[in-house]
């Protein structure tokens, strides 16, 4: 649907498995997304959701504190227009929750804080790959020793830019870990 500029309302706040799969996939003029009110979410609810919106530039409020697998992988994948990140309030992550969520949004410079303590298996892979613009990242993350937890997640990321984390989290150097040439800001 490359006319549609505005998403139609979406108020359910209970979801089913894959229910918003690759709604707006491919929607390049879409320029207003739909609120998403959902507080619980389900196996693969928002999977791809927005993948290739090209014109959208601010992401929805994402209220949802209880996650499942998968559900927000991709989300904004390839949203070369996406400045404005959403507030992941979450604090519990569950596997390949957030996997490849905006990768690929070359206009995004700051990620949005990343409040869990702990990590699971593939919970932020690849999350931002590709985001050549991205400088921030705040990531409170003690425990990062979950399998892929952060493969790839910086992977073509700014050159150069500013990572906040807690003094105790062991991070390597790389796109595994703080990119090369970032700042490391220990926070307390």
């Amino acid at each position: 649907c490359t006319g549609l500029t505005h998403a139609p309302m979406l108020p359910a706040t209970v979801l089913m498995t894959g229910c918003y799969y690759q709604m707006f996939e491919g929607c390049t003029n879409l320029i207003q997304a739909p609120e998403l009110p959902a507080t619980t979410l389900a196996l693969r609810c928002y999977y791809y959701m927005f993948k290739g919106c090209t014109s959208l530039t601010q992401a929805p409020e994402l209220p949802a504190t209880t996650l499942a697998s998968q559900c927000y992988q991709g989300m904004f994948c390839t949203c070369t227009s996406l400045t404005q990140e959403p507030v992941l309030p979450a604090t519990t992550l569950t596997n390949s929750c957030d996997e490849s969520m905006f990768k690929s949004c070359t206009s995004l410079t700051q990620a949005p804080e990343l409040p869990a303590a702990t990590l699971t298996k593939y919970c932020y892979n690849g999350m931002f790959n590709g985001c050549v613009k991205l400088n921030y990242v705040k990531c409170l993350a003690t425990n990062i020793t979950m399998p892929g937890c952060v493969t790839y997640w910086l992977y073509g990321v700014s050159s150069t830019g500013d990572f906040y984390t807690p003094a105790s989290t062991n991070w390597s150097s790389g796109v595994n870990g703080i990119p090369s040439g970032w700042a490391r800001h220990n926070i307390t």
